[in-house]
């Protein structure tokens, strides 16, 4: 295409961070909406154009068929099986779960709508779309391997990395077509900006509602944060450009990403789930397996890129490579053109090329192999990245569980049923009553309705200044002098005042020692539930 690596990565992190800084979630929900169509238009141009350059879509099938790469039964239970049905099923099912359930970004997107059910309805209109675009990809990639079956442009040497595959394909079949290259360049940084101005918006609106506004600025007005927000997702913005050498170290961009979702969304389920599922953990528990699946998932990751375990391929063909070398690979020069000596001449170079590379790449495959496996922990680098967010959830959950207990657990009849989902409720709705209780972990789910009232009460007992004998009301005083003013219990607070803070837990109020006293004091009122 004539764009430069960095020159492309400078210019997209450059206006994705503009527009994200000026616009805000508006200018991140309206544009997502237009590369969406951007994105869709470019792959299914490369699809159409290149499943006609092979003779159809059924005969580029068939040639993946032939080679044993549409292979869709492999129930082999080893973790290290990069794409086995268990791992595509059970470890993409947490993975998934950990995108669209615990991610900042997704979760913001889904906070913006106007109810719960319209968010649902979005969610459900999102996934066809998503299953058309890993479906689109998944046909181009077939369609490639059809198109390049006889020569592989990686051990030829065409391109470097296995994400330049698709840029050269496109190049090859439709680099005559006007328009249509340049379409798809426009889908690539399509799917680039949307991914980016979203996850900076998440990290903008996280940094100052969690950091800036609970530490350093808590009575920030709505226009001041604003400018902070921006300050915010320019900073981060100029940092993920500055972050893009070491993505670039990190093998395929998709390979890279499903395993940073695994290795940070996966620890971030797992609490998620240890907080839901499990009535006894604690706040030790849920920092101590978010902290402890983090650094764990973290080793994994990282030492994988170190060791570099071989992962094994299909075996791949160069007998009928005819491009000239000593070309680009953006303007690539087919030898049809070229004289019948200078192509044989070329053919036998080649072939030569081929065996030489052929006995290298198993030699150093070999040779890795011998030194990795030496190692105790290699068979925990082997592990697929598609495991990445199960292994992170049950980390978190075991550890969580473990200083849970250690350090006191709470009572499953204290929990606020609220808070818990009955997991096995909803997935076995068909068991007996009597195997479903004892998988509740003795939560009181039939107390729901009793708890939604109570805190209907207590709110409107706040603003009428009564006491709701639910609550025990613990009074904190605020004042140096509090030997004339005791904590008292719930019958003994006279008067409530109505002013309140914008939060669900702690409000300020006024309390005096005697009905009609005239010294009061400022205090902090922390609501605790009486079971």
């Amino acid at each position: 295409t004539g764009f430069t690596l960095w020159g492309s990565v400078i210019s997209v992190g450059l206006v994705c961070t503009f527009y994200t800084t000026f616009g805000g979630m508006k200018a991140v929900l309206w544009t997502d909406s237009f590369q969406i169509g951007m994105m869709y238009a470019g792959l299914i141009a490369v699809l159409v154009k290149g499943a006609e350059s092979v003779g159809g879509m059924s005969q580029a099938w068939s040639y993946a068929e032939e080679s044993g790469r549409t292979v869709l039964t492999d129930w082999s239970p080893d973790p290290a099986t990069r794409h086995s049905v268990w791992a595509l099923v059970i470890g993409g099912l947490f993975t998934w779960i950990a995108i669209y359930g615990v991610n900042q970004s997704q979760v913001q997107r889904a906070c913006s709508c106007g109810s719960l059910r319209e968010a649902q309805i979005a969610m459900w209109i999102n996934l066809p779309g998503l299953w058309g675009i890993l479906y689109l990809g998944c046909l181009i990639g077939i369609t490639m391997y059809a198109f390049y079956r006889h020569c592989d442009p990686i051990q030829f040497k065409l391109v470097t990395a296995a994400d330049q595959l698709v840029p050269l394909f496109v190049m090859d079949v439709m680099g005559n077509v006007y328009g249509i290259p340049g379409l798809f360049v426009a889908c690539l940084f399509s799917g680039a900006l949307s991914t980016i101005s979203s996850g900076l918006n998440s990290i903008a609106a996280c940094v100052l509602q969690d950091v800036v506004r609970a530490y350093f600025y808590k009575d920030m007005s709505e226009k001041m944060a604003t400018n902070v927000s921006k300050v915010i997702a320019a900073v981060f913005g100029l940092i993920c450009v500055a972050l893009t050498y070491v993505a670039s170290l990190l093998g395929g961009v998709l390979q890279a990403a499903l395993s940073l979702f695994g290795m940070i969304g996966g620890p971030l389920l797992g609490i998620f789930t240890l907080g839901m599922i499990f009535p006894w953990a604690n706040a030790y528990g849920a920092y101590a397996g978010l902290l402890g699946s983090l650094a764990f998932m973290f080793w994994i990751g990282i030492g994988t890129q170190i060791v570099k375990p071989a992962i094994p391929k299909l075996p791949l063909d160069l007998s009928q490579c005819n491009w000239n070398l000593t070309t680009t690979a953006a303007s690539v020069t087919s030898l049809v053109n070229i004289s019948g000596t200078t192509a044989s001449s070329m053919i036998s170079t080649t072939m030569e090329f081929t065996h030489n590379a052929t006995l290298a790449l198993t030699t150093a495959a070999n040779s890795s192999s011998a030194v990795d496996e030496q190692g105790p922990l290699y068979k925990l680098y082997t592990l697929s990245y598609i495991w990445y967010s199960a292994t992170a959830v049950l980390t978190a959950v075991v550890i969580g569980l473990i200083v849970s207990f250690l350090t006191g657990r709470i009572k499953a009849s204290e929990m606020d049923p609220r808070l818990m989902a009955p997991l096995f409720d909803i997935i076995f709705p068909f068991l007996p009553e009597k195997i479903l209780k004892p998988l509740r972990f003795g939560v009181r789910y039939d107390m729901i309705k009793h708890f939604e009232s109570t805190d209907n009460h207590t709110a409107n007992d706040l603003q009428t200044g009564e006491v709701n004998p639910c609550f025990n009301i613990e009074i904190a005083e605020n004042e140096q002098n509090t030997s004339d003013h005791k904590m008292r219990h719930d019958n003994e607070i006279w008067h409530i005042g109505k002013h309140k803070k914008h939060d669900d837990i702690i409000h300020n109020g006024m309390y005096g020692a005697n009905p009609g006293s005239s010294t009061q004091a400022q205090i902090e009122l922390k609501l605790y539930r009486k079971i």
